[in-house]
């Protein structure tokens, strides 16, 4: 009995609840919904490799991405085409590409054009989740991160669809991180969903006090900062949220250093 009960509540979880969803068509590129930062004090880049020749050996025939530009309320507003440098990796500095028009941040997929046959064969799909990197007031030396899940595909009529999982039940998510007093976290989270997430950031002390509380309603592919600034140590953040893994993108700073990381 007492198993029974167990495999129902652990239904409840799981049940039609993936963290991610496979593209509707074999083959079709997929991507992190990776974010940018471009204002006076942020600049980002994207270390840029031929992943489908890693698969298809030099002869391969896909040696283009197509980089495809949201800003933070998920709406597309900028393609670019961009060739592949055979054998060799190349940064691409994206905030050249994106310009001063369209806010402050945002998020980015990066499609490559040629899904190679022995992943096709495998029934699996060329994911880009690589290393995107960002300067922080023109300091000489970027921090980087890797993508965090496959977030969104290209279908061959160009359209795209969401991956994200959302579960029934509210989740909550435990930052992995104690917060260091005198840093200041701006905590990014993504909705890589097609529908709109009500996401709920709690600061607690160790006591599990509530400290305070920020709300942001999160639109697909879109993104929402919240800024948390402890003031003593042993304080941590709670995200609740109907997506499987709310898992945020998180930008530590204290005086002229930066550093980023998955919470």
């Amino acid at each position: 009995m007492k198993r029974y009960i167990e495999k129902l509540r652990r239904a409840s979880w799981s049940y039609k609840q993936p963290l991610t969803h496979p593209p509707r068509v074999l083959g079709a590129p997929v991507s992190d919904l990776f974010l940018w930062r471009n204002s006076d004090a942020w600049k980002t880049f994207f270390e840029l490799t031929d992943l489908s020749a890693l698969f298809a050996g030099p002869d391969n025939p896909g040696r283009t991405v197509t980089l495809i530009f949201f800003d933070a309320a998920g709406r597309s507003f900028k393609e670019k085409i961009v060739e592949i440098q055979p054998v060799c990796r190349q940064t691409l500095s994206l905030s050249e590409i994106i310009g001063s028009a369209h806010g402050s941040v945002g998020t980015f997929s990066i499609f490559h054009a040629h899904t190679p046959k022995v992943l096709r064969a495998l029934g699996s799909n060329l994911a880009e989740r690589g290393y995107v990197s960002y300067r922080f007031r023109g300091a000489r030396l970027r921090a980087y991160v890797h993508g965090n899940l496959d977030a969104i595909a290209r279908l061959p009529d160009k359209s795209l669809q969401l991956l994200g999982g959302q579960s029934i039940m509210r989740r909550e998510y435990n930052l992995q991180h104690a917060l260091a007093p005198l840093s200041n976290y701006e905590l990014f989270i993504v909705n890589p969903t097609p529908k709109r997430q009500r996401i709920v950031c709690q600061t607690l002390s160790i006591n599990d006090k509530k400290i305070d509380a920020q709300v942001a309603d999160l639109l697909p592919r879109g993104t929402h900062l919240f800024n948390v600034v402890p003031a003593q140590a042993n304080q941590r953040v709670v995200i609740s949220s109907h997506l499987i893994m709310a898992r945020p993108l998180v930008f530590q700073i204290q005086d002229q250093r930066m550093d980023v990381f998955h919470g």
